[in-house]
């Protein structure tokens, strides 16, 4: 697989933080489409109002734009949520990506250094007879 916890950790964030971004989104939606209904609904108790003078739409439209304060003071909570969700998705990402790099550079510093030990240990373990033995002689 050649991956680590830590990178993999890090994926597993990303995809929470993105659902949980998600789930935000659409409370925030639903809550907001409420929202514009109270609105259209306070709008009508207002022109019912104009035409009849009666108080009591007056109070009933100021009930329906407090309750309408109220839910759009809920949708704006879900809305930060959605962006602090979208904000450690990315963040996760990010780091997800970086320590891959990381893990990739090591491996490629444990080969190299593999590599070369072994080619010193073969250096070393030549004898110097061997080694005159394939050295050209300027007698020839």
């Amino acid at each position: 697989m050649g991956t680590t916890r830590s990178v993999m950790t890090a994926l597993c964030i990303s995809l929470l933080s993105a659902g949980g971004a998600a789930y935000c989104y659409t409370r925030a939606d639903a809550l907001q489409v409420r929202g514009q209904w109270l609105m259209e609904r306070g709008t009508a108790q207002a022109e019912d109002y104009a035409a009849r003078f009666d108080g009591a739409a007056a109070d009933a439209q100021l009930k329906t734009f407090a309750e309408r304060r109220a839910v759009l003071e809920k949708a704006h909570v879900w809305q930060r949520g959605m962006l602090v969700g979208v904000l450690i998705a990315a963040l996760a990402t990010v780091c997800a990506y970086l320590l891959f790099l990381l893990k990739r550079l090591n491996d490629q510093l444990l080969d190299a250094s593999g590599s070369g030990a072994h080619e010193a240990a073969a250096r070393e373990s030549a004898s110097p007879e061997h080694v005159q033995a394939l050295m050209p002689s300027p007698q020839r």
